[in-house]
């Protein structure tokens, strides 16, 4: 089986997040490599949740990374192709993960096909994982309970990405800010306290925060940026809104700490003299992430170059990458076959990019393993 009928087979089953279910697909990919006499895995990190784990070789270790869940489909209505049906039309296969990150798990997987009954000198360890799209279960219940997997793996390659080597990724900081005030009737709003008026003040705030941003302005990231992403408030019309939430959405360039990020948005609440009461001045929406950068002249990223024609770029979005470089101090790129469907109605991915891709993957394993 080619990569290209590997990602149909994959994007057939449903592994949408949320829910999160897991168990279908990484069966699959764990018989997948039963098959090809690899050493697999099947590991559980809650109920119906898995991530699927391989490893060959010893020291000098390269992970090989992708993941299986995806985001929901949405509304069926508005694909034009069936999102489980994985149809190819004009050299694209649509579906929903065909891009994120199903053709990438496929490359992976098929890239394996020539190199299974060989004897690996260097130690390959691939991590297939659930729960990226939502909360990064899968990894990072494998990098806090299952350190033995990654014991002399230095460099890493998290397969969820576009056709360009990713060195260089941004930080990111969700924010909710809460402003309370005091209800009254709305033909009379001055014997109330109106807590939209205070977010209004907030943001306007914030908005001419942006112009600070260019103080912090990265080669490669540039910088960086804040998009307030929803506001919730009010009961009725006619009533004094005494309760409106505000979040925000942080990305960090290199230079910026999620404290100096912070502190940011703390001297505009004491400059205004808010109340804000839930969780301090805020509260802090998942988990934080600083800007990462791999060097232009790793030995990963040498190698890939040596490989293909691929250019090297950044990535404002997020990949895992951040997560097993800050902890686990690996050194590692992103790169795949994503495009600018992921996430969106009628996704698909090239069927160019999947061959061109098993073909980087199949000569970074040989020049890496062997």
């Amino acid at each position: 089986m080619d990569e290209v009928e590997l990602t149909q087979e994959l994007v057939r089953i449903n592994s949408e997040n949320p829910p999160g279910n897991e168990k279908s697909i990484a069966k699959y990919v764990f018989d997948y490599l039963n098959d090809l006499k690899v050493d697999a895995e099947l590991v559980e990190f809650g109920e119906n949740r898995y991530n699927v784990v391989a490893s060959a070789g010893n020291d000098g270790g390269l992970m090989l990374n992708s993941h299986i869940d995806t985001v929901p489909v949405g509304k069926v209505e508005n694909w034009k192709y069936d999102p489980f049906e994985a149809r190819i039309v004009d050299g694209k296969l649509h579906g929903r993960g065909s891009c994120d990150s199903k053709g990438n798990v496929a490359v992976i997987l098929s890239s394996l096909q020539k190199f299974s009954k060989e004897k690996f000198k260097r130690k390959l360890l691939i991590t297939l994982v659930g729960d990226e799209e939502v909360g990064f279960g899968g990894s990072n219940y494998l990098i806090n309970n299952r350190k033995d997997l990654f014991k002399d793996v230095k460099y890493g390659v998290v397969s969820d990405s576009d056709f360009e080597i990713k060195i260089v990724q941004k930080g990111v900081l969700h924010l909710k800010f809460v402003f309370k005030g005091k209800a009254a009737h709305g033909a009379y709003p001055e014997l109330g306290v109106n807590a939209i008026t205070k977010a209004a003040k907030f943001i306007a705030e914030v908005e001419r925060l942006k112009d600070d941003l260019t103080k912090k302005n990265d080669e490669f990231l540039g910088r960086g940026s804040i998009n307030i992403g929803k506001i919730v408030g009010g009961t009725k019309v006619n009533i004094v809104p005494s309760y409106c939430e505000v979040s925000i959405d942080r990305r960090l360039t290199h230079g910026e700490s999620i404290e100096y990020a912070i502190n940011q948005f703390r001297k505009i609440l004491i400059k205004l003299k808010l109340d804000t009461k839930v969780g301090g001045d805020f509260e802090m929406l998942g988990e934080s992430r600083v800007a990462i950068k791999t060097p232009k002249d790793s030995k990963l990223v040498k190698l890939l170059q040596s490989i293909s024609n691929l250019k090297i770029g950044k990535l404002s979005g997020y990949t895992e990458m951040e997560l097993y470089h800050r902890k686990l101090g690996m050194e590692c790129i992103a790169i795949g076959v994503a495009n600018e469907t992921a996430h969106s109605d009628n996704e698909y991915v090239k069927i160019d990019e999947l061959r061109k891709s098993r073909y980087i993957f199949e000569n970074l394993i040989r020049k890496w393993c062997f």
